[in-house]
């Protein structure tokens, strides 16, 4: 009988410590972190192992006495447990595609530094004048602005989507891979994804103190905040914070830079044949006709065409393709059978 016993308390033992007995667990279990994503969008959090740069200088200065080290003027407001969702509703936009920005931000204060001469490069680096982005970065970059909006502060938009010839003029200008990317050698900027922004911070229409200027190319403008004032780095952290919070990551070498985390194909938008003035209306000037597509593809299935010299709306833009609205009919024309009209 002993015998018959013993298999069958061994076998309740290794049921019972497989499954784990309460009051017995030797080490706290660890939450596994989430990548952010477009449809829920957590705030940060890192164990002290994992913590970035300007977390771990954060932390540092948290532990030293209030006399070590001098606080902010301002101190870092608390943000809400989780940015707001943003919901268009009903849109036959993609979050792929590309998109002017001031469509879904009309308020966004924007100053696009490469499209005037206030850059390192002292030029005009591209000839659009407005911003433009893939629509789940807008929706990202929406839900930043909805929090920093509830402690008084707005964003300031200096680069968006960059066209790649763009990069071929700055790194000329500054040909150094270290600080600019190098198109020679194959290299491009997040920005030529149409998921990247350079943004600032203001308040009550002024910019705040941050740690540098723009495209500044020395130490200031990394995210290591020991040489700059305890105000400028608490703005320059607060905006992490958002934008982290909100699905973007940062550059350590440029604390106004910020990718989107859901990455996203040069080749969808190298080809885009962007307006030089902004414009939702075209027209169409092909020999008699061009056709709509289903999807952004030549040999798709037509859904109709719009007559040469008639009028559309372009909603967006995915390769070489403008997703347009004709009508009743809405598709992908060819961008280069349509001409922007102002």
């Amino acid at each position: 009988m002993k015998k018959r016993l013993l298999p069958m308390l061994l076998a309740m033992i290794l049921l019972l410590s497989a499954c784990g007995l309460p009051g017995r667990s030797t080490a706290p279990e660890t939450p596994q972190a989430q990548e952010p994503g477009a449809a829920q969008i957590q705030m940060y959090h890192t164990t002290e192992g994992d913590a970035s740069e300007s977390e771990r200088a954060e932390n540092e200065e948290a532990s030293q006495p209030e006399q070590a080290s001098p606080a902010p003027s301002e101190s870092t407001p608390e943000l809400p447990a989780e940015p707001v969702q943003i919901d268009l509703g009903n849109t036959a936009v993609l979050d792929v595609e590309l998109v002017r920005v001031l469509n879904y931000m009309p308020e966004l204060k924007v100053d696009l530094r490469y499209a005037g001469t206030n850059n390192f490069t002292g030029d005009v680096v591209y000839n659009i004048d407005e911003p433009y982005l893939r629509l789940g970065t807008v929706k990202k970059l929406m839900a930043a602005q909805s929090m920093l909006r509830e402690q008084g502060y707005e964003l300031v938009l200096w680069d968006a989507f960059r066209p790649p010839e763009a990069q071929y003029v700055l790194f000329d200008a500054h040909p150094n891979g270290a600080d600019v990317a190098n198109p020679y050698g194959g290299g491009h900027s997040s920005h030529s994804s149409g998921g990247s922004v350079d943004v600032a911070l203001m308040k009550n229409g002024e910019l705040v103190e941050l740690p540098s200027d723009f495209d500044d190319f020395s130490a200031l403008g990394d995210r290591d905040y020991s040489d700059v004032s305890a105000e400028a780095a608490a703005n320059a952290r607060l905006l992490e914070k958002v934008m982290t919070a909100c699905g973007f990551v940062g550059y350590s070498k440029e604390w106004w830079h910020f990718a989107d985390t859901t990455g996203y194909n040069y080749a969808d938008v190298e080809s885009a044949v962007l307006p030089e003035q902004a414009t939702r209306v075209y027209e169409s000037v092909c020999n008699e006709y061009i056709n709509i597509r289903r999807v952004a593809n030549p040999t798709a299935e037509p859904l109709g065409n719009v007559p040469n010299g008639e009028h559309m709306t372009v909603l967006s833009y995915l390769s070489g393709f403008a997703h347009i609205q004709y009508g009743d009919v809405t598709g992908y024309v060819n961008s280069y059978y349509i001409k922007p009209v102002y």
